[in-house]
């Protein structure tokens, strides 16, 4: 699908270096979008800032660093995550902030400081990676885990309830269990028993989330703020 209305747009892409977030700075640039991705990780993208997104000097940083460039932000895209499985009753605090400062406080801070960019056009989008396990709790995952993307939910929500008198929707999918970096910490049986459980009888592809994802960008979704697309097979139906 083509989506023409993206083209020379502004996007920061948190997550840059992991499966979803690569393929969608691959997919908003084939769009024609100039996309500014961000990871801990390292890349040889020219357009590529490494940092933490945990920091919010970082965080000021960035947002600063592309407005200088480009003098606008159009679109945001809060990927960047970690997921330990450890078991609830091992959980330390550390762990526990940690989890909570990379899924949640950089979400919050990053779409802050890029809301108050958008205001002044009076336009934008935001798309943010919420999960199932926000949903249902931590059944592969961490406790943290799922608590921070409950959390992201609800933030979804409270900043299209703000942007929204701007022109600036917010919304967020929801991935089930997805081929990508995080499912390699499951176990085979743990792997054959999601397949079993998924109505649609298998694993979802980084393909499946990036596209709504980019519908969500779009147009198409002119109506949709504060919403969250479930992506699961089936395996919760909302």
């Amino acid at each position: 699908m083509s989506f023409p209305e993206l083209r020379n747009k502004v996007a920061i892409v948190t997550g840059a270096s992991g499966g979803i977030g690569s393929a969608v700075v691959n997919r908003l640039r084939e769009h024609g979008v100039r996309v500014y991705g961000t990871d801990i990780r390292d890349s040889a993208d020219s357009c590529f800032i490494k940092g933490d997104i945990a920091d919010a000097g970082f965080i000021a940083g960035l947002v600063a660093q592309v407005v200088e460039r480009e003098h606008r932000i159009d679109i945001l895209i809060n990927n960047a995550g970690i997921c330990p499985r450890t078991a609830l009753l091992d959980i330390n605090e550390e762990e526990w902030l940690k989890v909570m400062d990379v899924n949640l406080k950089s979400a919050f801070l990053l779409s802050q400081a890029c809301m108050r960019e958008m205001m002044k056009n009076k336009s934008g989008t935001m798309v943010n990676l919420a999960s199932m396990a926000g949903k249902v709790g931590g059944i592969a995952v961490g406790a943290h885990y799922s608590a921070s993307k409950a959390a992201l939910g609800c933030l979804t929500k409270s900043l299209a309830r703000c942007g929204a008198p701007y022109g600036i929707r917010v919304n967020a999918v929801a991935p089930g269990v997805i081929d990508t970096e995080i499912t390699k910490g499951a176990s085979p049986e743990q792997m054959e028993g999601f397949r079993k459980s998924i109505p649609l009888g298998r694993i979802g592809r980084i393909a499946e989330v990036v596209e709504p994802i980019l519908f969500l960008l779009s147009d198409s979704a002119s109506y949709m703020t504060g919403v969250t697309i479930d992506i699961n097979g089936g395996l919760l139906m909302d």
